[in-house]
């Protein structure tokens, strides 16, 4: 006989067939009691389905059904790798451009560095299961985040946390719907008329200074922000 966890794995991989996509599933609690199993039995069955990206957990909210989407809280802020590890998903990146030049006006005004400063411009293809979800314009400063190509090919959150011992605190995120250029269409996998979020970010370490201005422009159809009112 299967163990009772993988019992419930099958009731429920029966019910995100009915259910279709994005639909919240019942709390743990719900199904505890419905199918007579324990909280610890419930969450097992329910994390073995989140790992094989069947379901996605948001805090504070539910438990759902996934698709191809990724979904954001809005008073949550944290890097790319992390959200899609969050959901369930493999997170990956394409490096389209990596350099160091000198920082314009708008790049410098964003980091509060002088005009010329040096900054480390990456672009870079951000991917859930292999699906493009965003094109992102990252600015840092070099004199407070030394990067390497080697680097931004993997997750430059993790890099700063682990490696520079650095803390993330912070973000400033302004949300507009515009058309992204042909070359990030191409990317997205989008045709021209197809809008895109654009999300201007600004992020700041726990002293203060502002070590990242990104622009990014998101297929809409792979991701979905999320907010939730307290009153």
């Amino acid at each position: 006989m299967k163990p009772k966890y993988l019992q419930l794995v099958d009731i429920l991989e029966t019910m995100i067939q009915q259910l279709g996509q994005n639909e919240m599933i019942p709390s743990e609690r719900t199904l505890s009691e419905r199918y007579n199993m324990s909280r610890m039995t419930v969450r097992k069955a329910i994390n073995h389905l989140v790992q094989q990206n069947k379901l996605y957990r948001v805090r504070n909210v539910g438990t759902f059904t996934t698709d191809e989407k990724l979904y954001k809280k809005m008073d949550v802020f944290k890097g790319f790798t992390k959200e899609v590890r969050t959901a369930g998903g493999i997170p990956s990146s394409a490096l389209i451009e990596y350099g160091l030049l000198p920082a314009d006006e708008k790049v410098a005004a964003n980091l509060n560095i002088k005009e010329g400063d040096s900054v480390y411009k990456v672009i870079r293809l951000r991917k859930k299961n292999g699906k493009p979800i965003m094109v992102d314009e990252s600015y840092f400063p070099k004199a407070i985040i030394p990067l390497s190509e080697d680097i931004v090919s993997g997750s430059i959150y993790e890099y700063i946390h682990e490696t520079l011992g650095l803390q993330i605190v912070t973000a400033n995120q302004r949300f507009r719907a515009t058309f992204a250029k042909p070359l990030y269409q191409k990317y997205l996998e989008i045709d021209p008329n197809t809008p895109v979020m654009h999300v201007e970010i600004t992020a700041l370490l726990k002293d203060g200074r502002v070590f990242e201005y990104t622009n990014s422009y998101i297929n809409t159809r792979r991701y979905e922000l999320i907010s939730k009112s307290y009153q």
